[in-house]
């Protein structure tokens, strides 16, 4: 069978509407997986049965994540962002709580189980603060360079760059636009591309062009993480879980290039780990404790027919024959896990 990969979308709360753009779904089906698309509802039972059902995850782009998840209060300053990036999605920074939510829910799964993940732009800066890491919340204001320079100069700047080490990103900071005025599916600058690493692997470049649709970016990178690419201006561009077997971020969007490679290699990547997911369920229930990253987890546990998530002191476990109220037996050694509107695409 296919594996099923788990789309988690953007969400608008204004219009009470989610969405997903049909380049994720076009990429994960001609890599020859099945898309769906994960449902926002605070309802936890919803997840307890639906997660082990899903083989592999993407998690898109989007709104701002909320700056106090990194320790941030940042009000933004809409005006100034509207004329720093003049095509920003209007909204760009609506917090989305209910999708957050969600995707620490999927990342502390995915993470416990090492069930891969794609994160893409926003999705890799949700990876990065959901395991401890923090983001530059403008560019332009914090990072210095990061818009306005335009595409030109950042590939420019970015066709001499040597491929960056696993040690250090490369500078000095050069001028590069992160919000590229043109088609996103063209490229906006060039990223080098660290080796030895899982990105490196599956890309096999040194560097590579991509588009770039973000305002803010990568600042502290979480522990657990390690990053795999780096814009000319030294920018973060790309992240790894360095534990778990498939758990990688990239700041751009490769959807709108996996019809041609290196890209699509990304969406095959994800899919091929994806198929080896179904191989590792066996009956039971084992419990999830959301955002517990005190100890790493076993990188082959074997994945239940359903899970118990505990939040906050609540519990409950469903499906796989157990009564919805945590009282089935497990044949699963239970322990700790790792660890709303606007239109997606942006970072």
């Amino acid at each position: 069978m296919r594996p099923i990969i788990g789309i988690v979308p953007s969400h608008s709360p204004d219009t009470r509407s989610i969405a997903v753009r049909e380049h994720y779904v076009n990429a994960i089906v001609g890599a020859g997986g099945v898309p769906i698309v994960v449902p926002l509802t605070p309802d936890d039972a919803t997840y307890e049965t639906l997660l082990p059902m899903i083989d592999g995850f993407i998690l898109t782009g989007g709104n701002d994540i909320d700056s106090q998840r990194y320790g941030e209060q940042y009000i933004p300053d809409v005006e100034r962002i509207r004329a720093t990036y003049p095509t920003i999605q209007h909204g760009i920074s609506r917090l989305t709580p209910t999708r957050e939510e969600v995707e620490c829910l999927v990342l502390s799964y995915a993470y416990r189980f090492d069930v891969p993940v794609l994160g893409i732009c926003r999705g890799m800066q949700m990876m990065n603060v959901h395991f401890g890491g923090t983001l530059y919340t403008d560019l332009a204001d914090q990072f210095g360079g990061g818009a306005g320079a335009g595409a030109a100069a950042a590939a420019a700047a970015g066709a001499g760059s040597r491929a960056a080490s696993a040690d250090a990103a490369p500078g000095p900071r050069a001028g590069v636009c992160h919000w590229q005025e043109g088609s996103w599916d063209t490229p906006g600058h060039v990223v080098s591309v660290v080796h030895p690493s899982k990105l490196g692997d599956i890309l096999e470049v040194e560097s590579v062009p991509t588009n770039s649709m973000h305002h803010q970016g990568v600042r502290d990178v979480a522990p657990l993480l390690r990053p795999t690419a780096y814009g000319p201006d030294g920018l973060v561009e790309a992240l790894e879980v360095y534990d778990r077997s498939f758990m990688v971020g990239v700041q751009w969007h490769p959807e709108f290039f996996a019809d041609k490679q290196p890209m699509g290699h990304l969406f095959s990547a994800l899919v091929r780990m994806a198929a080896a997911t179904s191989s590792r369920r066996v009956d039971g229930c084992a419990t999830l404790t959301v955002a517990d990253r005190s100890e790493a987890a076993p990188r082959e546990e074997q994945i239940p027919a359903a899970i118990s998530i505990v939040r906050e002191g609540r519990t409950g476990c469903a499906g796989a024959g157990h009564d919805g109220n945590g009282s089935g037996s497990s044949n699963l050694t239970e322990g700790p896990a790792s660890s709303e509107g606007a239109t997606e695409g942006a970072a």
